[in-house]
């Protein structure tokens, strides 16, 4: 038990670290993602996975297609309505 728990620690130990710079100047200790930076440090995430490989939608209205359709449609709309008078 000692032996694995001692093999795990030095797995870890030995990961790549962060290399970011704290507000106190040291470097962040902690591990690196593949991008070379921490979660915290890594810069913002892509989201989440669009379409059905995300699975929890439960209709179309919040798609992007169908946003920008009704973004579209309002544009047509006021600059229809804003020439007229």
């Amino acid at each position: 038990m000692n032996g694995d728990l001692f093999r795990r620690l030095s797995q870890v130990n030995g990961t790549p670290r962060c290399g970011a710079r704290t507000h106190a100047g040291a470097p962040c200790r902690a591990p690196a993602m593949s991008n070379g930076k921490c979660r915290l440090h890594g810069g913002l995430s892509p989201g989440a996975p669009r379409g059905a490989a995300n699975g929890r939608y439960t209709d179309g209205h919040w798609t992007r297609e169908a946003v920008e359709e009704r973004r579209f449609i309002r544009l047509l709309l006021n600059g229809t309505l804003g020439d007229m008078w």
